[in-house]
């Protein structure tokens, strides 16, 4: 005899059932509750050979959910004779989906199917007319629910609450159900020598396997073993693994600094509950929400780092010490450190980026070696920090009266910039609607159009991006009015330099200018170094102990070359 089929007793609770204000009905929602009511009503009713099956923490609009999916699965096998839900919205809430499981799908694969509380049998052909009717009252009341989550969620966001459940690595709740998050004494000192690492000039990936070699316990890992909860990707055969990625998300996340970033992702609609990205324009960053593990000074050390770091040869550990610090004098553009393998240490050298690309005709090479180059401002912050630490009031008399007038100047050509480039912008787009006029009316063939109108799409996407760029600049320099107090602490913070680092680095250089030589590839002749400190700007010696002119800050030096730098 063939096995008897079952009559299958199904509950279903979502995140936004449990959220309902209404307690009494919360609680006639909840698994246990639906499952007493289910038998009860099977009992009452004469059904045998019952299996109870529940879906916990899943919406009505989602139908990839576990217990659904078995039971689908039984019905194929033909081993279900009855589906008993206690009410439509157990089932679901895309009417849709559900009028296609009671009106179709069931009636095909002959399972009969109750809805008890909304009075739906299908062996009674009545009780269903109104059914299309609550699948779309249903579904309008998960739109709604979506729609008073979301905006719930933002109001939390925007007072600066954490939305996420698991508090980010290097901390702990600060109670079991707080969402006030503290520095975790176990983890937080590991989140600062990662910062410490890049600081000094490490990338992920190098950082990933000195934690690696170390036996330092992966994030997840961590985690799993101080809570017991199982995250996404949990691999415990391998817990002291670190990925380059992992260190990368760290570096890159402000909860570090003690701000909270919210509303990072969406879901696609209410029924879709794919997540995706949103722009940042429309995250949400409160503020100085909680205690940081990292100061900014060493945030934006990092950042700046991260920015412009670029990976090193294979056969070359060592990253470029000065990387996205040193520019051309004449063209303003990015100097290149040429370093092979056959090459020594001693003899990498700069080369202009123009020059490199497109010749002597666009530019000249300005070459410098590296050695040179570190011992030159090695030398001048020696003498900066010495001064700035001796003469306190001199140093800071001096920097404030050279960087009203550099500031204003510089402010000034930014202005004049930024105005030549708007009114060109306006031209493009003028130019571009008479050119499609003269299209329509006959004046301009269609390739003629197609060549111009890219011509012009260019240059307004260069704009595009130069424009807000030069603004971002403008901003920084009227808000950077020189920080001599700032200056001043690092210098006593750092007595003793000898010898640079990434840290050292970034921590005082803004920028280095390297001019030509006034004889070119010559040994001997001299070559102007422009050296811009972060806080301060330009500096002079001569020009500070003197105390009288004001000049901008060049420190001219003669680099005596054993040999002619490569072509």
């Amino acid at each position: 005899m063939a096995s008897q089929k079952y009559n299958i007793l199904y509950g279903r609770l979502s995140q936004e059932d449990e959220r309902q204000r209404d307690d009494r009905q919360k609680e006639s929602n909840s698994i246990h509750n639906q499952k007493l009511f289910l038998e009860q009503y099977a009992a009452d009713h004469g059904f045998e050979n019952t299996l109870f099956l529940a879906d916990d923490g899943y919406s009505g609009t989602n139908f990839d959910r576990p217990a659904w999916k078995k039971i689908i699965e039984m019905v194929e096998r033909d081993e279900v004779e009855t589906i008993i839900v206690k009410d439509l919205s157990r089932l679901g809430r895309e009417y849709l989906q559900v009028g296609q499981y009671t009106e179709i799908y069931f009636p095909e694969k002959g399972v009969r199917f109750i809805a008890v509380n909304d009075g739906v049998d299908s062996l009674v052909e009545s009780s269903n007319d109104f059914n299309p009717i609550r699948n779309w009252a249903n579904e309008l009341h998960a739109k709604d629910t979506s729609k008073k989550v979301r905006a719930i969620k933002k109001m939390q966001a925007e007072r600066g609450e954490r939305l996420g459940g698991k508090p980010p690595y290097g901390y702990k709740k600060k109670d079991k159900d707080s969402k006030e998050i503290i520095p975790d004494e176990e983890t937080a000192p590991i989140v600062r020598r990662i910062f410490d690492l890049c600081a000094a000039g490490k990338g992920p990936n190098q950082i990933a396997r000195i934690l690696t070699q170390e036996q330092v316990l992966n994030p997840t890992n961590q985690y799993y073993q101080a809570t017991g909860a199982a995250c996404t990707n949990l691999d415990t055969t391998r817990p002291y693994t670190w990925s380059g990625r992992t260190v990368a998300k760290i570096l890159e996340n402000k909860v570090y600094i003690g701000h909270t970033l919210n509303m990072k992702k969406t879901t696609l609609s209410y029924k879709n509950k794919k997540q995706i990205q949103k722009p940042e324009s429309e995250q949400i960053l409160v503020e100085n929400t909680h205690e940081p593990l990292i100061s900014m000074e060493v945030w934006e050390i990092v950042q700046d780092v991260r920015e412009h770091k670029r990976r090193p040869p294979k056969h070359m550990e060592e990253p470029n010490l000065f990387s996205g610090l040193v520019y051309c004098a004449d063209c303003g553009k990015y100097m290149v450190l040429c370093r092979t393998e056959k090459m020594r240490e001693d003899q990498y050298y700069f080369r202009c980026s123009t020059y490199s690309k497109r010749g002597k005709t666009a530019c000249s090479p300005h070459q410098i070696r590296e050695a040179d180059l570190k011992q030159i401002v090695l030398d001048d912050l020696r003498r900066v920090t010495h001064f700035a630490r001796m003469k306190e009031r001199q140093f800071a008399e001096y920097i404030n009266r050279k960087n009203t007038a550099q500031l204003r100047q510089e402010i000034n050509t930014l202005q004049k910039e930024l105005g030549a480039m708007r009114r060109r912008r306006n031209e493009l787009t003028a130019m571009f609607k008479r050119l499609y006029e003269d299209n329509v009316l006959g004046r301009v063939t269609n390739e003629q159009f197609r060549l111009l109108s890219a011509d012009y799409n260019t240059e307004q996407r260069e704009l595009d991006e130069a424009i807000p760029q030069k603004e971002e600049r403008q901003e920084k320099l009227k808000a950077s009015a020189a920080n001599v107090e700032a200056f001043i602490e690092k210098a006593k913070r750092y007595k003793t330099i000898d010898k640079l680092t990434p840290e050292i680095v970034r921590l005082f250089i803004a920028r280095i200018e390297v001019g030509e030589r006034t004889v070119k590839y010559s040994r001997h002749s001299a070559q102007k170094i422009r050296i811009i400190y972060r806080d301060i700007g330009e500096w002079d010696y001569d020009d500070a102990v003197e105390a009288e002119q004001q000049q901008p800050q060049v420190v001219a030096v003669t680099v005596a070359q054993p040999e002619l730098l490569p072509a």
